[in-house]
């Protein structure tokens, strides 16, 4: 089993369950347990790699999906793409990522001067 995504709301990991499904995967929900502030967590996992993968697009990419759910739903899904992006941009954007490009950068430079 391959875990997408953690909820708190049972209802609301149930519904992008059951929009996943209408999309043609095969997907659950389970209580994964109790979060760090106590409340109970829910997941979406697929058993398959190939689902996750087609999961994972329509849950961050496509429009057609979010189009397809309740617009409440929506929001939330908006929000977890919005986190997602946040994510990556604080990684692209990261004071090691940043060295590493400078160094890259340089040794380019350096390279075409000495024409290497």
């Amino acid at each position: 089993m391959h875990t997408l995504l953690h909820f708190k709301e049972e209802a609301l990991a149930e519904y992008l369950n059951s929009a996943l499904r209408r999309h043609g995967l095969d997907s659950y929900v389970f209580n994964t347990g109790v979060g760090p502030d106590g409340e109970a967590m829910f997941s979406i996992v697929c058993p398959n790699v190939s689902e996750l993968g087609q999961a994972r697009f329509l849950i961050y990419s496509s429009r057609h999906f979010l189009r397809d759910i309740h617009p409440e739903a929506a929001r939330e899904l908006l929000e977890i793409r919005r986190q997602n992006r946040q994510l990556f941009l604080k990684l692209a954007t990261s004071r090691p990522a940043l060295v590493v490009a400078a160094l890259a950068m340089a040794a380019a430079v350096l390279g075409y001067l000495f024409g290497l």
